[in-house]
């Protein structure tokens, strides 16, 4: 079989000749293996082409890509930069408003709320190499890590503040201010005085004011109603009254009313109507009988008319 010859007919599309090619096995097996050696070169070469143009390609991707992170990361930077110089004036008014609220100032060591650590640093895998971007990467992770706490920080400042001045707010809102009769006029004052019925000297614990019957008779603080007093004895005593607690050691009295607009345990609003100007109990004639207490000691009430 090794020794027998192929042929092989070439016939012309517009010749009549024929041409005949005669080859041996061995040259058979050869033109093949050649054949397939260049096949498999042109392969491999336009494999190795394609191969290094889509490298080539994604390379150039891939720095493009780069490169545009590296912007984003640097524009993002510049943002929190932004950030942290408002968060400045915000700590800045921060502690204006705590000198506001009587609180004492924050420690900067206190506001230095770094960040570090292995166990922190050894959560950053994608900023373990040594580039540019791996570094403003962690810049910025560092950055955000201490914005936050910043932040936080400032927050619970401004809540503290918050509190401090609505605890203000309530004291000055339950602080008697203000003259129980609109345009009321002080008849008899605070002190020893001769009094009008016994013409004897008498302490008067409180202040009278002036008004007809009818008038109306304000809250000077906000507080709750203690007491109200209807029976009384003609020529005796205080006559109608309210007493009102106001929280913080503070009470007020109102007396000799004429009418009587709220009720035990009732929570009163300053500026609202309580009830009305009499001339009930001793007394020669309509007016308001307003005192002042401080833990159970009585005080000028002229002190806290603010109005």
């Amino acid at each position: 079989m090794i020794k027998k010859r192929f042929r092989i007919l070439w016939l012309s599309k517009n010749s009549i000749d024929i041409k005949q090619y005669s080859f041996s096995f061995y040259q058979i097996c050869l033109i093949l293996s050649i054949s397939f050696i260049v096949f498999l070169f042109i392969g491999a070469l336009i494999i190795g082409s394609a191969t290094t143009f889509f490298h080539s390609y994604r390379v150039a991707s891939l720095e493009n890509d780069r490169e545009k992170l590296q912007h984003e990361l640097l524009s993002m930077k510049e943002q929190v930069s932004t950030i942290n110089q408002r968060l400045t004036h915000l700590e800045d008014t921060g502690d204006d408003l705590r000198v506001v609220a009587n609180l004492s100032a924050i420690d900067n060591d206190i506001r230095q709320v770094g960040v570090g650590g292995p166990s922190y640093y050894s959560e950053l895998d994608f900023l373990n190499y040594p580039d540019e971007i791996s570094e403003t990467a962690m810049e910025i992770r560092l950055d955000l890590d201490k914005l936050e706490r910043s932040l936080q920080l400032e927050k619970d400042n401004l809540t503290e503040i918050a509190i401090k001045l609505q605890q203000r707010q309530d004291y000055f809102d339950h602080l008697p201010s203000i003259s129980p009769i609109v345009n009321g006029r002080i008849t008899e004052r605070f002190g020893y005085r001769i009094h009008p019925i016994t013409n004897r000297p008498q302490n008067h614990k409180g202040v009278d004011i002036s008004g007809r019957i009818g008038t109306k008779v304000l809250a000077s603080a906000a507080g709750k109603v203690i007491k109200v007093k209807i029976k009384y004895k003609p020529n005796v005593s205080y006559g109608k009254e309210i007493i009102i607690d106001h929280g913080n050691g503070f009470q007020t009295r109102y007396a000799h009313l004429n009418k009587i607009l709220v009720r035990p345990g009732q929570n009163v609003k300053r500026w609202e109507t309580i009830g009305e100007v009499g001339e009930t109990g001793a007394t020669t004639g309509p007016h308001l009988h307003y005192e002042v207490m401080v833990n159970e000691d009585l005080k000028n009430p002229e002190y806290y008319i603010m109005n």
